[in-house]
């Protein structure tokens, strides 16, 4: 009895998210329904489409921060440095994702990591990723300020089925069709050239991204098929014609020229 007493709240959320299929409010009762079985500080219900920035669907804040909402410069281009929609740029399975399963080597010393990710969605993120279209990948994060238990990852993984059920039936039952693509999907590779007023050539552009994204020298040599000390000799380079001297300079220098084109 003691046991099913504990489910009771799973199986409340669970009526309130059935009766919101389709409708308005879907996501923060799928959001509330995953917190009443596994601790989290933050969900957002997310469209990644392609050339395009995602359409944010639901933001919820466990923890009633009072800071502003991140997702105005996310959407402007820091998500092009996030591992999941990178990671959704590809073909995959449908299903749970966990943060070190996807996210480049030194993805955790990254900028992107250190000075965004950690301090609005927490050290460490599963990601329920679905396509819904060719372009379109319905995505369901969930942030927590601590690392996911192993039994909590479990608990998401058996629930994994009807959540992607779910998931799909309220996209296909929703009334309003998305807005149109309005930016290209190379943004970064613009923004580096843009900043770096065309003295960046295409290696050293693909270099500086990859450093941002989180990749270690030794995994941009293998992504690019080039020596480390190639990789090193392009940081180096671009390094110099950008005015930075280390990774959070390019961090910086991106989030400049993301802000700077914000209108």
């Amino acid at each position: 009895m003691e046991g099913l007493l504990r489910e009771l709240p799973l199986h409340q959320h669970l009526a309130q998210l059935m009766a919101h299929i389709g409708l308005p409010g879907f996501w923060r009762q799928l959001a509330l329904l995953l917190r009443a079985s596994v601790p989290l500080d933050n969900a957002l219900a997310a469209c990644f489409r392609v050339g395009a920035p995602p359409l944010i669907l639901e933001e919820c804040d466990f923890q009633h921060r009072a800071a502003a909402s991140p997702m105005p410069l996310y959407c402007q281009g820091l998500y092009l440095l996030d591992p999941f929609y990178l990671y959704s740029r590809q073909p995959f399975a449908d299903g749970l994702y966990h943060l070190p399963d996807i996210a480049p080597d030194h993805f955790r010393q990254s900028e992107y990591f250190q000075r965004y990710m950690s301090g609005e969605v927490g050290v460490d993120e599963v990601q329920l990723l679905l396509r819904v279209a060719p372009d379109q990948v319905l995505s369901l994060s969930l942030g927590k300020t601590s690392e996911f238990a192993p039994a909590d990852i479990g608990k998401l993984r058996v629930m994994q089925p009807w959540l992607l059920a779910a998931m799909r039936r309220h996209w296909q039952l929703q009334a309003e069709p998305l807005p149109p693509p309005a930016r290209l999907a190379d943004q970064l590779s613009q923004t580096l050239e843009r900043f770096g007023h065309g003295r960046l050539s295409e290696r050293e552009a693909e270099v500086a991204r990859l450093t941002l994204c989180g990749l270690s020298s030794k995994a941009i040599a293998q992504q690019l098929a080039i020596s480390p000390e190639t990789v090193k000799v392009h940081r180096r380079n671009l390094y110099l014609k950008l005015g930075v001297a280390s990774h959070a300079e390019l961090f910086n220098c991106y989030i400049e020229q993301l802000r700077g084109s914000e209108a």
